[in-house]
């Protein structure tokens, strides 16, 4: 059973980078945070420097990712 069609000229490897990108998306892991550790400013702020690696490294991996796929489909992308 298929649910979706994959775009015309895309590979599951773009499909991988694009998801990799959806990591940047912080709001609410911060929000979430501040209300785990309400009474302790030290481990909210260790919270948000997590959260903010974390959505550097999904940064930097889904460019990665997209810029490696970019070459296996044979297709040019605008720039």
């Amino acid at each position: 059973m298929m649910l979706a069609k994959m775009p015309a000229d895309s590979n599951w490897l773009q499909l991988y980078g694009v998801a990799l990108l959806c990591g940047i998306g912080f709001t609410m892991s911060l929000f979430i945070g501040n209300l785990a550790f309400p009474g302790s400013p030290h481990l909210v702020d260790e919270v948000k420097v997590g959260v903010l690696i974390g959505s550097f490294l999904a940064a930097i991996g889904g460019v990665i990712v997209l810029r490696f796929s970019n070459g296996l489909t044979g297709t040019a992308v605008a720039r």
